[in-house]
C-alpha cells in the first residue's frame, strides 16, 4: 500500500527547553548563556513571557564547541577564530594548520549566531555599581558592554566578574583606599597568558591523540588544575608575606 502524505511526512523536531539543553549537552545554564553572549550560539526563539525554545541546532552547536575544547584543547578565542575563519595571534604555523583543518570540518550550522546577553541595567542597579565603574571595567577589558542605555547587556561570565568586583568592594577594596576597577585586569592578564600558553602546549601534544584518551585526560585534569591554582595562590601569598617580614628591619625595644 502506498504511503499517504501524512505517513510520509516526517514529524517536526520537538523544541528543547533550557533544562533539556543543559541535560543533553551536560552544561550549566550559565555556560550556555555565556556562549550566546560570545556569539557562538544563536539566541532562542521566544514563545512567551520568560519562555524560550531551543532547537537541535543549539544542541549540535554546543556539542561541536565541546569537541573543539576537549579533543583539541582550544581556548574560546581559538574556537571563535575557527568558527569565524580568523587567525589566532601567537600560534605557530603547525598549530594554525590544525585550526584550519578544524575550520574546514565545520558543518553549516556551526557558524556563529547573533550575540545575546544579560541585561545590564537591573544588574548594575541591584549591585549599586555606577556607570563610571562599569565604564572603567569595560576600558580595562574585564567586561564587554553591548548596546547602550536600557538595551545594554553583558555576557553571563561578565556578570559573574561584576559580582566578584562587588565582593572585592564589600570586603574593603574600595575607591577610598585607592582601589580601581582596572586593578582587576592584573588577574585577567595573568590568566589570559596562562591559557594561551597551555593552548599552544596542548595543541602540540594532543592534536593527534585518540579522542577517548584526550577526553579522559581533560575530564580528569580540569578539577586538578582548579584546585592547584587555588593552592598556589594561597601559597604564593604566604611566601610573599614571609619574605617581606624576614627582610624588614627589626624593631628595637
Amino acid at each position: 500500500m502506498p504511503e499517504t502524505t501524512a505517513e510520509a511526512a516526517a514529524p517536526a523536531p520537538r523544541p528543547l527547553r533550557m533544562r533539556d539543553l543543559t541535560r543533553e549537552a551536560q552544561l550549566s545554564r550559565q555556560a550556555i548563556h555565556f556562549y550566546m553572549a560570545e556569539g557562538l550560539l544563536p539566541p532562542p526563539v521566544s514563545t512567551g513571557r520568560n519562555v524560550a525554545a531551543y532547537s537541535r541546532e543549539h544542541l549540535e552547536r554546543l556539542q561541536w564547541i565541546q569537541k573543539l575544547q576537549r579533543e583539541h584543547f582550544l581556548s574560546l578565542n581559538a574556537i571563535r577564530a575557527v568558527l569565524n575563519g580568523e587567525a589566532v595571534d601567537g600560534f605557530s604555523p603547525e598549530q594554525q594548520q590544525v585550526l584550519r583543518r578544524l575550520r574546514d570540518q565545520l558543518p553549516g550550522w556551526a557558524r556563529p549566531g547573533h550575540p545575546a546577553g544579560t541585561p545590564l541595567k537591573d544588574l548594575a542597579e541591584a549591585r549599586a555599581v555606577s556607570q563610571a565603574e562599569l565604564d572603567a571595567l569595560a576600558e580595562a577589558g574585564l567586561i564587554r558592554i553591548e548596546g547602550a542605555g536600557d538595551t545594554a547587556r553583558i555576557s553571563q561570565d561578565d556578570a559573574d566578574i561584576l559580582d566578584c568586583y562587588v565582593r572585592f568592594r564589600e570586603v574593603g577594596a574600595t575607591g577610598e583606599r585607592g582601589y580601581r576597577p582596572e586593578h582587576l585586569a592584573l588577574m585577567s592578564a595573568a590568566v589570559e597568558g596562562l591559557v594561551e600558553r597551555l593552548a599552544r602546549l596542548y595543541a602540540d601534544r594532543w592534536a593527534n591523540a585518540p579522542t577517548a584518551e584526550a577526553v579522559a585526560f581533560v575530564e580528569a585534569v580540569i578539577p586538578i588544575d582548579e584546585r592547584l591554582m587555588g593552592i598556589l595562590l594561597r601559597k604564593k601569598f604566604r611566601e610573599l608575606i614571609e619574605r617581606a617580614a624576614d627582610s624588614g628591619p627589626l624593631s628595637g625595644h
